[in-house]
């Protein structure tokens, strides 16, 4: 091989040199089922549940996750993007707790990739991945090779031409909720098209489970796919469904006269437990146990998560219509009486004027705080402070994220505030930006 690589920032650069969109496969999936193929299809090796959806995969797949390894199994878990560190994507559940993938493994599986390129030719081919093309095939691998019994595989981006769609026969494809997000990359301009996209991971005669609040549009074409398909359609009967306690800690649910509690905050948490309740009661039948201990044992970082409880600073996810939309709801139930105090950085290409209008003209909203996302598809935070200005009149911006922070937590001070239980920092926009607020507020 001519240049081995010996270190972990070497694989990640060499990784990242591939380019995010570049190589795209615009009509099929023929490149990565090639590359695949060069290593005798590992994704053929494990039962995989595979998870589409605009918002609420990762939670799906922790929890689907989970509920696997209550039962015995041995199971992966492929899920983008990462929070604080690339290995995160790819990991094995251990009695709840996630083994993430070493960056030790993350070299070996590089180096082997590329020599067995190399040996084929493959760039001279023309069929050299893209970035997220090479981390899902190092996934395929590496659940092979630690003889994984399931995996669990949350698309990257839509579905039919994802990468993850080269599983040729998934036990499920789970359709979470479906909304506008990625539309250039996609082509789409309406959800309706993007549902097409994500439902493109249905399988022949495979079982789909559809999130419950879909729009009725959405609804049918799925049902229209997987009944071409020969499939088994499942969605929860929601009118089943009552959440009898929750706050910042957890929220307890009966559903199907059975009860249930989660980790995660949020009603939509609780709408995304019930589509995996219905997920392995469909693939294993009654297996009540092990789905209580997975769904409550599941955490998934920086979906409204309590970075520090006094004072009170919460990171959530949130970078669409949807996401924004259970936000401002979930502040509604979870926070009432509080001021909130906003911090966000967002990319360009989510639409931010749309998005900061759902959430800024609330009463509750107490400043509004911009900041950039070390991305160059950030938004510029003058122009988030000029959006959200037209509907919160206290609204500034600040280039440097820690400054931010910082002075969002004293400045509830500065502004003669008394009791500061009556507020709440609330970070959101990309999840680009949660890795760093988490530094700073444990620094």
């Amino acid at each position: 091989m001519n240049d081995y690589i010996y270190n972990y920032t070497q694989a990640l650069n060499y990784i990242h040199s591939l380019g995010k969109y570049s190589n795209p496969p615009h009509k099929d999936l023929t490149k990565i089922k090639f590359l695949c193929s060069l290593f005798n299809n590992p994704q053929d090796s494990y039962k995989i549940i595979h998870v589409a959806g605009t918002n609420g995969k990762g939670s799906a797949a922790s929890m689907l996750a989970n509920i696997l390894c209550g039962m015995g199994y041995k199971t992966g878990r492929f899920i983008s993007p990462f929070i604080v560190d690339f290995t995160e994507r790819i990991s094995i559940i251990n009695n709840y707790k996630t083994d993430d993938i070493s960056r030790e493994d993350i070299i070996y599986y590089t180096n082997k990739i590329i020599e067995i390129f190399e040996e084929n030719n493959v760039k001279s081919t023309g069929s050299m991945p893209n970035e997220f093309e090479f981390i899902t095939l190092l996934a395929f691998l590496y659940y092979r090779d630690k003889y994984c019994e399931f995996a669990v595989i949350e698309t990257g981006l839509g579905g039919r031409l994802d990468p993850t769609n080269a599983v040729e026969s998934p036990l499920a494809s789970v359709i979470m909720s479906v909304s506008l997000d990625h539309m250039k990359v996609l082509n789409c301009n309406t959800v309706e098209e993007i549902a097409v996209e994500k439902c493109g991971i249905i399988k022949q005669n495979s079982k789909v489970i559809f999130y419950p609040l879909n729009k009725q549009s959405v609804l049918d074409i799925a049902k229209n796919i997987a009944r071409e398909k020969n499939c088994g359609f499942i969605m929860p009967d929601i009118s089943s469904l009552e959440i009898s306690e929750e706050n910042l800690n957890f929220t307890e649910f009966k559903y199907k006269n059975k009860n249930y509690k989660i980790k995660l905050a949020g009603r939509h948490q609780v709408y995304n437990a019930v589509t995996v309740i219905e997920t392995i009661e469909c693939l294993f039948g009654d297996s009540y146990k092990s789905v209580y201990n997975g769904v409550k044992n599941t955490f998934f970082p920086a979906r409204f998560e309590i970075l520090s409880k006094n004072p009170l600073v919460i990171f959530d996810g949130a970078h669409n219509m949807d996401g924004i939309a259970a936000l401002r709801e979930t502040i509604k139930n979870l926070l009432p009486g509080k001021k909130i105090i906003l911090i966000c950085g967002m990319l360009k290409d989510k639409r931010p004027e749309l998005i900061l209008k759902e959430i800024c003209g609330e009463d509750f909203i107490y400043k509004f705080i911009a900041v950039p996302v070390d991305s160059p598809r950030s938004e510029s935070p003058e122009n988030l402070m000029k959006y959200a200005g037209k509907y919160c009149a206290n609204a500034e911006y600040n280039y440097n994220l820690r400054d931010a922070v910082k002075n969002a937590l004293s400045g509830i001070n500065h502004d003669n505030i008394d009791n500061l239980n009556n507020f709440a920092v609330i970070c959101f926009g990309s999840l680009y930006l949660a890795s760093e607020v988490k530094k700073i507020i444990n620094s």
